[in-house]
């Protein structure tokens, strides 16, 4: 576990989120640019494509489930516990669901080893960081996460879809509860009591995890004929 002493982060400029993105601005304009974001945003991803990032995107709410769950456990006080512990909820109920209903929309789509073995890299960094950096590394993980999703949906709503099951969910990322989730994990990193070398790790931690997002949306375009 990483040392948690407090630090003096009000002599710093800034807020903690501000400084973990603008330091990893060139990789957080990848992820935005990334290759899925701009077919959804265009509306011209394949049927196909869009089955498979939604098959990788339930299995993943299993990892986001013990990631949530992991935060509950080292949760620093009231407002925390309560907020990882509606996320866990929705994450094992309607999230959950609404990834089975949608699939049974789409139809499950045969995916390969390949695919799924770099599906699997956004899960393989996120229990890494968990493991190594606790709590700070879990909510930075998924800030990183939702707050990349809240800005692109954002955009991509705008001009929605002319299939309801892409716009409904570029949809559900730029209404609560998911934007009421984004500004309570901004509000967790801005919140943390760290040293400075911590944040030198938790700002490599959000650059690492918004690669392992352009390679886990990457993975949906491998099994294309």
């Amino acid at each position: 576990m990483p040392n948690s002493r407090p630090s003096p982060q009000s002599a710093r400029p800034g807020t903690l989120s501000a400084r973990l993105r603008s330091r990893n601005a060139q990789m957080w304009e990848q992820a935005l640019a990334m290759r899925f974001v701009r077919e959804v945003t265009d509306d011209t991803v394949d049927d196909d494509v869009f089955a498979r990032y939604l098959l990788f995107e339930r299995e993943f709410v299993d990892t986001a489930a013990r990631l949530a769950g992991a935060a509950v456990r080292e949760a620093p006080g009231p407002r925390a516990l309560r907020g990882h512990s509606d996320s866990l909820h929705a994450l094992v109920t309607d999230q959950y669901a609404y990834f089975t209903k949608a699939l049974e929309t789409t139809g499950v789509p045969e995916t390969s080893p390949r695919a799924h073995e770099q599906a699997s890299v956004l899960t393989e960094e996120a229990l890494d960081v968990a493991d190594t950096l606790g709590y700070p590394g879990i909510v930075t993980c998924m800030y990183a996460a939702e707050s990349l999703y809240a800005t692109w949906c954002a955009t991509a709503d705008r001009s929605p879809s002319a299939r309801p099951q892409v716009a409904d969910w570029v949809h559900l990322h730029t209404v609560a509860p998911f934007t009421t989730q984004v500004r309570f994990l901004e509000a967790e990193v801005d919140a943390l009591e760290i040293l400075p070398e911590t944040e030198t790790e938790l700002t490599a931690v959000f650059g690492r995890f918004l690669a392992a997002e352009v390679r886990f949306h990457d993975a949906a375009y491998l099994d294309r004929a």
